[in-house]
């Protein structure tokens, strides 16, 4: 049976003949399910990677062996732009979550496309602002809201990748318990919990590897409630800084 492959976001909107000569440039590689791609602080080399098929995940390790991931990627995806920018070692560890097939191609040959291409360029751009978002937003709730409520944000983006036309999310490759607690910097108990009392509440159904959140609206709201809270905290916070900097700076008054 053939595969299926779906072309690159990035070099999608260049037409057929010049994709092709720039793919022609480049190199084919297959990686195993659980197979390394790239590692963590590795200068050996500075390549961008195009997935064809499969999933990958983008994941740093720590000193004691406690895994954070960052991101799923699936066919249609690219990584290893930042290294191939800007010639340092790679930023994160990527592995194979199964069969992959990638397009690899050189910093050179990269370089060359963003000159050549501005269209390339500036989708490039795009991309790595929703990166930068995605992270943004990451890191706002790693520091402001408790395990559940990440949890929560998490699923809704799932759900929101996995969205069908009649409003439903049918998640076909649902993550692990424990790659989900890499994503939310929990442990796998806590997940495996707050999806149980998710499926009590009839939020989401659970089929095997495939779960369908029905009510996304619900969830949009779950998640959007804890946010409000904690922005309004922040802002409380950084209020009550700002007033107590002037004060530690104004000259007492007599």
């Amino acid at each position: 049976m053939k595969v299926k492959r779906k072309v690159s976001a990035l070099l999608g909107k260049m037409a057929r003949d010049e994709r092709d000569k720039i793919l022609a440039q480049c190199d084919q590689r297959s990686y195993a399910k659980g197979e390394q791609i790239v590692r963590e602080m590795d200068w050996a080399e500075h390549n961008m990677y195009f997935i064809n098929h499969g999933m990958v995940r983008v994941t740093l390790f720590a000193g004691n062996g406690r895994e954070v991931s960052f991101a799923t990627l699936g066919q249609g995806e690219n990584f290893g732009e930042i290294s191939a920018i800007d010639g340092k070692p790679r930023s994160a560890t990527v592995i194979a979550l199964t069969e992959t097939d990638i397009t690899i191609m050189s910093s050179q040959v990269f370089w060359r496309l963003l000159g050549d291409y501005p269209k390339v360029a500036r989708q490039l751009l795009r991309q790595m602002s929703t990166t930068i978002r995605r992270l943004c937003d990451r890191i706002f709730e790693y520091s402001t809201i408790g395990v559940n409520n990440r949890i929560h944000a998490e699923l809704l983006r799932l759900a929101r990748k996995n969205l069908d036309l009649d409003g439903i999310a049918r998640i076909i490759e649902m993550p692990t318990h424990a790659q989900l607690a890499s994503r939310v910097s929990c442990h796998r108990e806590a997940v495996s919990r707050e999806l149980k009392a998710l499926e009590k509440r009839g939020i989401v159904v659970k089929k095997k590897r495939k779960f369908i959140i029905s009510d996304i609206d619900l969830l949009q709201n779950m998640v959007d409630q804890v946010m409000r809270r904690s922005e309004d905290c922040y802002e409380a916070d950084s209020a009550l800084g700002r007033a107590d900097l002037h004060n530690e700076i104004s000259p007492a008054k007599s």
